[in-house]
């Protein structure tokens, strides 16, 4: 069996005589547990310097090296872990000075940072912790789990304004591992738990990779000898009024598979490549659907190689050659060109191995995808598929009413789509209404720049910021104003979107809560959601417009114009945000009233897409839409960003293959 100690990382490790006794009695309770070990046939624990020279726990005046390990972070020093799944950069959580450090040297200004502690009672002192998220938190799967600050902090030592700058939540776990649970044990302190990883690249998963790559960050490295056969990220949840929500699958719930819907039965062997972004791919098995841990972003070159050997690895592991591959439909994505090109291959462009510059394909093409029917999927179809999978709906289920909002796709008019009201069941899907749009002026640079977003919402609802008084929002002082206008006006580098996402970055900027350029994705929405969910306004939000025709349309013209009054008159940074989201949540459910007339009978609803991991924005929306007679369905068991697009690819495929 594939985790038969010989088959595992503990292969090297030959039990010595005791411990073979154990394993081989079947009257012992150690009988067959695989990873059984002592400290003679084990493996081995070090702490070591930058250079890679063993320290000697005696020198620092402790009995071991992960009690000498213990007593550096709390002098204040940065330690590089090796855990099961990867390293993880240490520090004291209630040392801020130490915070501070690791912020400047991982180059990481204002993303929050994950925190350790040792047991639930630490947990409940720092957050609000509901029911739900204890079990989550003390279960198997052990994610990191974001909760509420509790505004009355028991654990006053702990800067939660250097661990999550602007935020009212923090992300916890608990030990998940014997390693981890002595650190924290001997360290008696909440401990920052961050993925130990240069910008954009995957966690450190080597001992002399992470020597090298984390030089300059780490004071001390504490090591092991057992090797981490496949790169796991810690999965992420999220606490919310409607239960859990994952936000990040990986260490606890990858490869578990989900099961299929009832009509999914003897299914061809399909393998879906996911997006670009918060990449997880997914195959199909006898078990299920098997969703990859997350991979990451495919445009770094060693998450690419990441993703490569991940893929090989579960082809290996269950002796998967797919006959089906599902891929986004955008022209660009890494995976889906590969697999182009894996499966139509051109012959000019396999003599260099490239793919238009990128990684090689010959990977993946040995895993036998070449003998694959291809099948593209468009993004946002996808994402509606992705949520009816995981709630189990049949695969003949008549046709849902999906709401997508996230922050691009690759439109069927071949525009960048992002909130969509989508008619879709498993088999086909047809847009029946969007958010209005806007332009990205500069393309990729909206996507960074915020304040871009706010020139081209203002242009899209009729504003002139020049005309209408409002040059004196602080987020576009010493801005090229006129230069975005002229390029919007002209069609210059400013692509159509109908981005949910970038509407919250607009939004964000002209609060004043937005950077000039964000230090990490969803930075803008994140801001803005914090100071809607820190001061409530119980007299609604802004109001959209609903324009019906053959595509409806959602217009934030309105919201603009009441949000720029109540900026000149000074309202404060908090109502505004909550009001905008209350209006967006109201006017997602007004467009679905008059969507109705084109639904089948108590058609379900479905939220998808990364903007519905806004809290507070689900809430909302779930809560108005219940309201007006309709069901709602919000994923559980994969992300509702990217990183659950493989598996709606996957049910997509079958269903047009089989149906």
């Amino acid at each position: 069996m594939p985790y038969d100690r010989p088959g595992t990382s503990m292969a090297m490790f030959p039990l010595c005589k005791p411990c073979r006794e154990e394993y081989d009695n079947p009257a012992d309770r150690r009988f067959h547990a695989q990873p059984v070990a002592c400290p003679d046939c084990g493996p081995k624990v070090w702490l070591s310097d930058a250079t890679g020279t063993v320290i000697k726990p005696e020198s620092l005046g402790a009995e071991d090296a992960i009690t000498a390990a213990a007593r550096l972070i709390k002098e204040g020093h940065i330690l590089a872990v090796r855990g099961i799944g990867g390293f993880h950069l240490a520090c004291d959580a209630s040392n801020a000075k130490a915070v501070s450090l690791l912020r400047a040297r991982k180059q990481r200004p204002a993303k929050p940072f994950a925190v350790m502690v040792k047991d639930i009672e630490t947990a409940k002192a720092l957050c609000e912790v509901s029911t739900e998220s204890e079990k989550l938190l003390a279960g198997s799967a052990s994610p990191i789990v974001l909760m509420p600050v509790k505004k009355k902090q028991a654990l006053a030592s702990v800067p939660v304004r250097e661990l999550a700058p602007g935020l009212n939540e923090l992300g916890l776990m608990l030990p998940t591992s014997p390693l981890h649970l002595l650190l924290c044990h001997d360290a008696n302190t909440p401990l920052v738990m961050t993925s130990a990883n240069l910008s954009g690249n995957p966690q450190c998963t080597g001992n002399e990779e992470a020597l090298s790559d984390l030089a300059g960050i780490a004071d001390f490295w504490l090591l092991h000898n057992r090797e981490i056969v496949t790169r796991v990220d810690d999965s992420v949840a999220r606490q919310t009024a409607l239960g859990p929500q994952l936000l990040r699958r990986g260490r606890g719930y990858a490869p578990l598979p989900i099961r299929l819907p009832e009509g999914f039965d003897d299914v061809p062997a399909t393998l879906a490549l996911g997006g670009e972004v918060k990449n997880a791919f997914c195959l199909t098995t006898g078990q299920g659907a098997v969703v990859s841990q997350y991979i990451g972003d495919l445009e770094s070159v060693r998450v690419w190689d990441d993703f490569e050997t991940s893929l090989s690895h579960y082809s290996a592991l269950y002796r998967f050659a797919p006959e089906i591959v599902a891929i986004d439909s955008h022209p660009e994505y890494l995976a889906s060109k590969l697999a182009r090109e894996a499966i139509v291959p051109d012959p000019d462009r396999l003599k260099s191995k490239k793919i238009m510059g990128d990684p090689k394909p010959a990977g993946l093409m040995e895993t036998g995808l070449k003998n694959a029917r291809l099948i593209e999927v468009q993004h946002h179809h996808a994402h509606v598929a992705s949520c009816m999978a995981d709630n189990g709906l049949e695969a003949n289920h008549p046709p849902v009413l999906g709401v997508v909002f996230d922050g691009l796709g690759f439109g069927d008019d071949g525009t960048i789509w992002g909130g969509e009201f989508l008619l879709a069941d498993y088999r086909r899907a047809t847009r029946i209404g969007h958010l209005k749009t806007a332009t990205l002026p500069g393309g990729v640079m909206a996507i960074r720049q915020p304040w871009r977003n706010l020139v081209a919402s203002l242009a899209s609802s009729g504003v002139n910021v020049a005309e209408d008084g409002t040059a004196g929002i602080a987020a576009l002082n010493g801005k090229p104003v006129a230069a975005m206008q002229q390029m919007i006006a002209k069609g210059i580098n400013s692509p159509v979107s109908s981005s949910a996402g970038r509407l919250f970055d607009a939004v964000a900027a002209a609060l004043g809560i937005a950077p000039d350029t964000l230090s990490y994705e969803g930075e803008a929405a994140i801001l803005l959601e914090a100071q809607a969910a820190a001061l409530q306004d119980e007299k609604g939000g802004y109001r959209f417009a609903v324009k019906p025709g053959e595509c409806a349309e959602l217009d934030p013209t309105p919201m603009w114009q009441a949000l720029l009054d109540d900026i000149r008159r000074g309202e404060q940074v908090g109502i505004m945000a909550y009001r905008f989201h209350a209006g967006l949540a109201q006017g997602v459910a007004d467009m679905i009233d008059v969507l109705r007339a084109q639904c089948p009978k108590q058609a379900k609803v479905v939220l998808s897409g990364g903007v519905f991991q806004n809290r507070l924005l689900l809430e909302l929306t779930v809560t108005n839409i219940r309201k007006a007679g309709f069901d709602v369905l919000v994923q559980r068991q994969v992300p509702a960003n990217d990183g659950g697009l493989a598996l709606g690819q996957a049910v997509v495929a079958i269903a047009r293959s089989t149906g």
